[in-house]
């Protein structure tokens, strides 16, 4: 039968890439936990991740939230709207990719047949399409992945699990069409490869998109699962949940949108595997999700904790409009290098630490400011500007904060500021240190030298301002980068894999200004 005009024009909608979401709606059926197949009718998680998907994307989230099922469906749609497509679903281990691949064919068996494109081969984990179009399902490790195809979707899933991971998707990268999409999916696996990407992704430090799916929001495809552990919670404790006989970490975890059945169940899932696996598996902020190993250095209860209270709170920097009186300088870097909790006050002394780098676009050069009471006020970073440029920027940040007491530290590009900060801006409320010279004379040295020694010290102290409640912190960066900061097998202090800990570093200095006995007025 011919199509009628009002049709031909929805199915040509329908192929358009703004209409994803109703293809796969109007086309594909799925298995659901009943045995039945239904209409793919997409959760919201679901439909927020098709509708973000840039070229490059990397998503960490709880299990089971049906993301690789989706990607399936887009790879079909693929090969389906754009014939000669080449698609490419990477699993991490043989039973995995069975799995995918099982998805794949029952998916792709859905289809109507006036849909469907006749297949040319359908075997070895492999669907080989007339139009030109195939889709592969393989595992991580297998040396010809991706090779002599251009790739036009692709999917890496529970990459955190993979063996030689940066091996691997540089030569997948490699065969990724220009018109591309590459899809990196996984749960947590402690502080590895894929949480230097994430949160190099997180943090805008990289090409790819961050996406971050909890267990909390993720609800619609575990009623029936909530509903077993509210009859099981009710069995054992002869009566259900009540909001009295919440610890605090359940409050937040409900203040974040978790209902009482939920946290039923969570509570049967923590009895059976404990709460470290818990936060792993089912994770309700991406900090949380990414559980270490006991090297780290700051307690992981406690920067979860934190975090938590930032979220509760809505903590936020003030809006840029919010504040009047900021200097042009530190104006043209607000909002995206500068941020500021808390205006100054007049008369109340401030303490700032300054841990600089080159400017090279590798390290970050990085301010933090605290007040009198331990509360974090402001934070500056970036990884473009020069040490003379930063200068001018400690300047500026300093004078604004009430000539606060600044601690900057000699290594790197410290020493071209303190030189700049002392000689040409005059600016006298700096920290100083006592060293011998070479005739064995006392000599007063502007800034902080940063040794073994002198680093276990202030990062020490650092640790138990925090952990005993005697600091406020408001970056989330900073919770991030102490999240990672360990001491490595040979004894040495730094942030894991390739991430960052210049904030923290900045935060030890800012608290070398907060013990300094000396304030120097000018």
């Amino acid at each position: 039968m011919a199509l009628s005009k009002e049709n031909a024009k929805k199915l040509k909608l329908l192929w358009e890439d703004s209409n994803k979401i109703h293809w796969i709606e109007s086309f594909i059926k799925i298995v659901n936990k009943d045995t039945i197949t239904v209409p793919f009718i997409l959760t919201q998680e679901q439909k927020e991740f098709v509708d973000g998907l840039e070229k490059f994307n990397i998503v960490l989230k709880s299990r089971q939230l049906g993301l690789s099922v989706v990607t399936v469906a887009l790879s079909i749609r693929q090969c389906i709207v754009y014939p000669n497509s080449a698609c490419l679903l990477v699993s991490h281990d043989q039973k995995s990719c069975n799995a995918i691949f099982d998805k794949l064919k029952q998916q792709f068996n859905s289809l109507p047949k006036w849909l469907k494109p006749e297949e040319v081969a359908n075997n070895r984990q492999e669907i080989k399409l007339k139009n030109g179009s195939k889709i592969t399902c393989v595992c991580a490790g297998n040396k010809d992945v991706g090779r002599g195809d251009t790739l036009h979707l692709v999917h890496l899933s529970e990459f955190a699990f993979w063996k030689m991971p940066d091996k691997q998707l540089n030569s997948i990268t490699q065969a990724l069409a220009p018109e591309g999409k590459l899809i990196i999916e996984s749960t947590a696996n402690g502080l590895n490869y894929f949480h230097d990407l994430y949160f190099q992704a997180k943090n805008h430090e990289n090409s790819y998109k961050s996406f971050f799916f909890n267990w909390i929001n993720g609800s619609s495809l575990f009623q029936k699962d909530y509903i077993k552990a509210v009859e099981l919670y009710k069995i054992r404790n002869g009566k259900l949940l009540e909001d009295s006989e919440l610890e605090d970490e359940e409050l937040m975890l409900k203040d974040l949108g978790a209902t009482m059945e939920q946290l039923m169940w969570r509570r049967l899932k923590v009895a059976s595997s404990g709460l470290e696996a818990f936060h792993q598996e089912y994770p309700s902020t991406d900090l949380e999700a990414f559980i270490s190993t006991g090297s780290n250095v700051f307690s992981n209860k406690r920067i979860d904790e934190v975090e938590k209270a930032i979220i509760h709170n809505k903590t936020t920097y003030i809006p840029k409009d919010n504040i009047k009186d900021l200097p042009q300088l530190l104006q043209l870097h607000y909002g995206r290098s500068f941020f500021i909790w808390k205006i100054p006050k007049v008369g109340e002394k401030y303490y700032i630490g300054c841990d600089l780098s080159e400017g090279v676009g590798q390290d970050y050069s990085v301010i933090e400011v605290f007040n009198k009471d331990g509360e974090q006020v402001a934070e500056f970073y970036n990884n473009k500007l020069k040490p003379y440029e930063m200068a001018e920027i400690i300047n500026a940040i300093g004078h604004y904060y009430n000539k606060g007491l600044i601690t900057v530290e000699k290594a790197s590009g410290g020493h071209s500021a303190i030189e700049r900060l002392r000689y040409e801006y005059h600016y006298m409320n700096m920290s100083k240190y006592k060293s011998y010279d070479n005739f064995n004379r006392l000599v007063w040295q502007v800034g902080f030298d940063t040794n073994n020694k002198t680093k276990s010290l202030i990062i020490n102290d650092f640790v138990e301002l925090f952990e005993t409640g005697q600091l406020k912190i408001n970056s989330r960066r900073l919770l991030q980068e102490m999240k990672i900061y360990e001491i490595n097998e040979n004894g040495r202090m730094g942030a894991s894999g390739t991430g960052h800990d210049d904030t923290v570093m900045a935060t030890a200095l800012a608290i070398v200004s907060i013990k300094n006995p000396f304030y120097y007025g000018f």
